[in-house]
């Protein structure tokens, strides 16, 4: 296993990776996860990328592209991955908890435990997908992202872990460019808080409609000014919670 509990606590290139130690006493403790590894070659550089240079802790992964297997093994330790579930709409409560069954099992067979788990598209969101995650997630202690308060409170009550704040916007092309990112960084709440981006070179093998964006944001997530809002905040950067 590469990825789990093995790993807490191990310093890398984007500085703090556990909430230990001086990061526990921190105001704020920020987890940086960039969406879609394994989707595209020049994604997973960019997101690699991202981490070893820039402020990226964490990364989600999809588990079933051809880029899959190859970019869970060259994901480091230091970088903390969860489960990116792709599913189509409508499966359903029972046909869900299959298939994310499944790509739980994939990505252990990959990686190991997944660190935190969330969706394509905001795909674990849809009421019936997320009741279908839920008892696995807290029976393994497994985080879920969390889009609301509604939904936070949701995953709470099913005793799965969850952090307090969430930034980030998919709707947005890019919704991390530099200002933006400076600004957020700089008005982080108090408490735990995760930041959800999308770096990446523009992709080559898959076709998407949110490709150049993701240079700005992997340039905004790479310029040292975020660090350095980051310090003056009092903000810790964290792989795990």
């Amino acid at each position: 296993m590469t990825g789990g509990a093995a790993a807490r606590g191990r310093p890398g290139p984007c500085g703090g990776r556990e909430a230990e130690g001086q990061d526990a006493r921190a105001a704020s403790r920020l987890l940086v996860v960039a969406d879609d590894l394994g989707y595209d070659p020049e994604i997973d550089r960019g997101i690699l990328l991202a981490h070893q240079k820039g402020i990226v802790t964490a990364a989600s992964a999809m588990v079933d592209t051809p880029f899959s297997a190859a970019a869970l093994q060259a994901a480091p330790d230091t970088l903390a991955v969860g489960l990116h579930l792709v599913l189509p709409t409508g499966l359903g409560n029972d046909r869900s908890r299959e298939e994310i069954a499944r790509q739980v099992e994939r990505f252990e067979a990959l990686r190991g435990r997944p660190s935190h788990v969330d969706g394509h598209r905001h795909v674990h969101a849809a009421p019936e997908v997320l009741e279908a995650l839920l008892p696995w997630a807290a029976a393994e202690g497994v985080r879920v992202r969390a889009l609301s308060d509604a939904m936070r409170q949701r995953i709470r009550q099913a005793g799965a872990p969850v952090l307090e704040h969430f930034l980030g916007d998919a709707g947005l092309r890019p919704c991390w460019t530099r200002e933006h990112l400076l600004a957020a960084l700089a008005e982080l709440p108090a408490g735990d808080a995760e930041l959800m981006c999308h770096p990446g070179f523009p992709p080559t093998r898959v076709k998407t409609s949110f490709g150049a964006e993701r240079l700005v944001e992997l340039e905004a997530l790479c310029d040292p000014e975020a660090r350095r809002v980051l310090g003056a905040r009092g903000a810790a950067l964290v792989a795990r919670l």
